[in-house]
């Protein structure tokens, strides 16, 4: 993109002021590996749901694995609907792709309800079954907490679908978002695919570092580390955008405030913690046990929510939503059971912050140690004396 070249809306992904991608053609967003990150509260997600917010605007197909219900309120949103699968459930994720090609709506998976294993088991079966559907159209999947399905340790079901995904997809028209809190978490293999970083507030040192390596190359490494010693001072919603194949007249970085604006609700807020005594007193408490709380009402899945927003403009080749069946229950196996994730020991000793865990031993028995000493001390002196009475004789 020239700099001073003017940028129209109608083609462009527009994230900021000045943080705007080409919707179509072979330079297209949608077909590029991102990696969004910054600590909690920074804006990352809420930059993934601008972005997604975009790609519905401009006609463009996306599906999201939500693990944190981050984006619960983008189904709002005329062409996306959601699958919420709880314990017990699965999802035909070859079914489910194959429709994929036959409508233009995009797609929320939220994964919250289900074990970290079966979250794995999804999003690897999904990143095969799209690379081998050969769709023939542009697809952008974002993985939310993607740290826990392409790990810098260990290898998940899903690893090695999420690297193909990140390496075959381009040739296919697929794109991906990564998206996390710990870049350090991250395995280095998919990272290396991304073609554009935006990164919010990052703390961490292990973080920085990780982010130093993969934004050094090809760019001046003191204006980077600069960049990088500040952007812990960045308030919510600021981000650094690193894209070479996209700022390539800008010395391939931008430093901008992700827009504000949305259509859809942000479901990912952090939750307001207040005390549980204001203003109430002991005789006032309630006295209902826990046990007798049941669920207020019955989640209908993919049920759509009422919405007063404004319907993005219709295309010209658009199918109106209302003429297409929608993405159901008919991808949900209801009966398939499945074992519930238990860490091991590993994982429960890995911990970015700290050293790793060093096995304790017990000290051994000094008690004898002064009795030797002076015992070793005796016998030289007697030695001693043995050998000068020999050179006086």
């Amino acid at each position: 993109m020239e700099s001073g070249s003017p940028i129209s809306k109608a083609d462009h992904v527009c994230l900021g002021q000045k943080l705007t991608f080409p919707a179509y053609g072979e330079d297209s967003l949608i077909s590029n590996v991102l990696f969004i990150t910054g600590k909690r509260g920074s804006g990352k997600s809420w930059t993934a749901g601008v972005m997604m917010e975009e790609f519905h605007r401009l006609g463009l197909q996306f599906v999201c694995f939500d693990a944190l219900n981050a984006h619960g309120g983008m189904d709002s949103l005329p062409r996306v609907e959601s699958l919420k699968p709880e314990v017990g459930q699965s999802i035909d994720m070859k079914s489910l792709v194959d429709r994929l090609k036959t409508t233009d709506k995009s797609l929320i998976i939220s994964l919250g309800g289900l074990p970290l294993q079966k979250q794995q088991e999804l999003i690897g079966d999904y990143c095969e079954a799209l690379i081998e559907a050969r769709l023939g159209k542009g697809i952008h999947t974002i993985i939310e907490e993607c740290q826990d399905f392409v790990p810098q340790m260990g290898r998940p079901i899903s690893f090695d679908p999420i690297v193909r995904l990140c390496k075959l997809g381009r040739a296919l028209g697929y794109g991906a978002s990564l998206v996390s809190q710990r870049p350090a978490g991250v395995n280095k293999e998919a990272l290396s695919q991304a073609s554009v970083y935006l990164v919010h507030n990052v703390i961490n040192n292990r973080d920085l570092k990780t982010l130093d390596e993969q934004l050094s190359f090809g760019t001046d490494k003191r204006l980077i580390k600069k960049i990088l010693n500040g952007i812990a001072s960045a308030r919510k919603g600021e981000c650094v955008a690193y894209a070479p194949e996209f700022f390539r007249d800008r010395g391939y970085l931008v430093i901008d405030k992700v827009r504000g604006d949305r259509q859809a609700k942000h479901t990912g807020n952090n939750v307001d913690v207040r005390s549980t005594l204001g203003g109430m007193s002991h005789e006032d408490e309630e006295t209902e046990p826990f046990e007798a709380v049941t669920s207020a009402a019955e989640l209908m899945p993919f049920a759509r929510q009422s919405s007063s927003i404004t319907p993005a403009p219709t295309l010209a080749n658009e199918t109106s939503p209302s003429a297409l069946p929608p993405l159901s229950a008919e991808f949900v196996d209801m009966t398939k059971e499945y074992d519930v994730w238990e860490p091991s020991a590993e994982e429960y000793a890995t911990e970015y912050d700290n050293e790793p865990l060093v096995e304790h031993k017990e000290p051994k028995n000094t008690k004898w140690i002064p009795v030797a000493a002076v015992g070793g001390v005796g016998l030289s002196a007697g030695l001693l004396m043995v050998v000068l009475k020999g050179l006086k004789r």
